[in-house]
């Protein structure tokens, strides 16, 4: 039996039956990997208090040959987050972002990008909800993530051309196509569905996808502004799935 390990996060965990469970998770090794937990749900020595979603573990596992699935052999706490366990309005945040990686992470495609960014999330959003964070905190540790989730895919918008004639966008007068991903000409605007897009939100977007989490504190944005861009982005995100998600709608206060 071979057994490999590694630093992971829980993407999801879905119950098989009274006992057992399927977990997805994002690890640092090996991408994103199904494990099937055996009698996890009652097994205190190896898995009791380190399946939670706010959480870096250490995993190790093994895969059988003929079975899709990796087993879950053993599971130890690295990091807990439990700043944000504690605060609903950081939790559904979260969920969301995992929601986005579960339906559109690769499975066994090692993308580390996405793994570091998981995690230095988890770290600037634990840290910001123990000193009592606002609304707006929240909304740009959630911009941060899909600015850069959708960098590191490779569907991160282009807002320099027409995506359809190429022409430059020197004056930033463009429109947005969702279904092109990114912005078109007047022309061009003539033969596809497009929306306004505030030059303010793309500059913010662009400045998200290229620092790192400490801009998070520096930026000054009204949550509108901040609610403009994460609209923008999941519609985005929608149109490259084909389908709408969930947390998309539940997330919504306005």
């Amino acid at each position: 039996m071979n057994v490999l390990s590694s630093k992971s996060f829980i993407v999801s965990i879905k119950k098989m039956n009274e006992a057992d469970l399927l977990i997805v998770y994002v690890t640092e090794d090996y991408g994103k990997i199904v494990c099937f937990a055996n009698n996890a749900r009652k097994s205190k020595k190896r898995f009791l208090g380190k399946l939670e979603p706010a959480m870096l573990t250490s995993i190790k596992f093994y895969e059988k040959a003929g079975m899709s699935l990796a087993i879950l052999y053993e599971v130890d706490s690295v990091e807990e987050y439990k700043n944000i366990r504690k605060n609903i309005n950081a939790y559904m945040s979260i969920s969301k972002l995992l929601e986005i990686t579960k339906a559109l992470v690769p499975e066994k495609d090692k993308n580390i990008m996405i793994f570091n960014l998981l995690r230095d999330v988890y770290i600037s959003l634990n840290d910001a909800v123990g000193n009592d964070c606002t609304e707006d905190i929240i909304l740009k540790h959630e911009l941060y993530f899909i600015s850069n989730f959708l960098k590191y895919i490779g569907i991160f918008p282009n807002f320099t051309t027409c995506t359809l004639c190429s022409q430059k966008n020197a004056d930033n007068y463009f429109t947005f196509s969702i279904a092109k991903g990114g912005a078109v000409c007047g022309n061009c605007a003539k033969t596809v569905k497009t929306i306004n897009l505030p030059v303010s939100a793309v500059k913010i977007i662009n400045l998200m996808a290229n620092s790192s989490t400490s801009i998070i504190s520096k930026l000054n944005a009204k949550d509108y502004v901040l609610r403009d861009c994460i609209n923008f982005l999941e519609n985005i995100l929608s149109s490259y799935a084909g389908n709408s998600f969930k947390s998309f709608n539940l997330n919504k206060k306005y």
